[in-house]
């Protein structure tokens, strides 16, 4: 167990360096110069002298390697670096701009898993029944539907046509419910059919099989051989949908006028602030990956088949190098 978490955490690391040095690459490579945002060229006469001077200043004339070298060694001190915008701190920003994402997508992940449960429990228990076909009807059709063409749709009800839910109110935990809403839409409609054919599959496994004729209680056969097998697959499933919800806030965040990180992401590649983009990428990279490593862990824990299969292989290991080095010890002596 403390070898596949040292391995995750060596993945981790990896999987965040490839991310950010990409990142960074595209950015450089990609036209546009963010000197004429921060000296507002647009607006106001700036002489050449001052914009060679900011660009010197931000370091922007210097090689590509030299720019990410000196941002990977601030990193290694864990500093972000600086807004070209606004002067300030980008972890500090970035702490700013953190809560109203994370309500967001763990929000979506709460409200998802308790609609997804139960009707998939339902659409299964009442396979092709008129139940069933209403429920993988409606899936189909909010699967369908792209997220922002519900978010408008939901703002023009709760919010224009019945005054009943904010957009956006300082402090109100109100103007989270549509966006959170509009997310669990689709994502709902995955998990409904996910754990329904999951369901399914086992009820027809030969486990069942062999509790039924043991005479084993329904109910007993239902959680222990049907529904905890099933929910154990949705536990990574989780993980890997933290960085589709993630990307999600982007727009959810614009459409809904939230001040999230895919707010901020998206204000700060318009005036093409660097070091708030590259700790955009970090800390959203960051938190997918830790996610995912941590569902993949108690995924691990909580399943037993996959404990047997990891320590199978560690032990088949073990006893070939114990055979080769038993095999080169007999060849030396003879």
């Amino acid at each position: 167990m403390i070898k596949t978490i040292i391995s995750k955490f060596l993945q981790m690391i990896i999987v965040l360096f490839i991310l950010t040095t990409l990142t960074f690459i595209f950015m450089k490579v990609s036209p546009g110069n963010p000197v004429g945002k921060i000296l507002h060229l647009d607006t106001s006469q700036v002489s050449n002298s001052q914009i060679k001077a900011t660009e010197n200043k931000l370091g922007l004339n210097d090689s590509i390697f030299s720019q990410w070298w000196h941002w990977f060694s601030q990193l290694l001190h864990f500093d972000l670096g600086t807004s070209y915008q606004t002067g300030e701190s980008v972890s500090k920003e970035l702490l700013n701009y953190i809560s109203p994402t994370l309500i967001i997508t763990f929000g979506t992940l709460v409200l998802s898993m308790i609609i997804s449960m139960p009707l998939g429990i339902i659409a299964a228990l009442n396979y092709h029944k008129s139940l069933d076909k209403l429920i993988r009807i409606l899936t189909s059709l909010s699967v369908s539907l792209p997220s922002f063409f519900i978010g408008l749709v939901l703002l023009f009800i709760f919010n224009q046509k019945l005054n009943l839910l904010p957009t956006s109110e300082e402090g109100s935990i109100t103007s989270y419910i549509l966006p959170i809403v509009t997310m669990s839409i689709g994502m709902c409609a995955y998990y409904i059919r996910f754990i329904r054919s999951n369901l399914l599959e086992q009820y027809q496994s030969p486990i069942v099989e062999a509790s039924r004729l043991r005479g084993m209680p329904e109910k007993y056969i239902l959680f222990h051989d049907i529904f905890k097998p099933t929910m154990i697959p949705v536990i990574p499933l989780l993980g890997l949908s933290v960085g589709s919800l993630i990307g999600g806030t982007v727009v959810i965040e614009n459409l809904f006028d939230i001040p999230g990180l895919g707010y901020f992401l998206v204000d700060s590649i318009k005036s093409r602030d660097y070091p708030v983009i590259q700790g955009c990428v970090l800390l959203i990279g960051f938190f997918v990956v830790i996610i995912n490593t941590i569902a993949d862990l108690l995924a691990l824990f909580i399943d037993p088949k996959q404990r047997f299969a990891m320590m199978s292989k560690h032990q088949l290991f073990n006893f070939k190098q114990s055979n080769i080095d038993k095999s080169e010890g007999d060849h030396h002596e003879f």
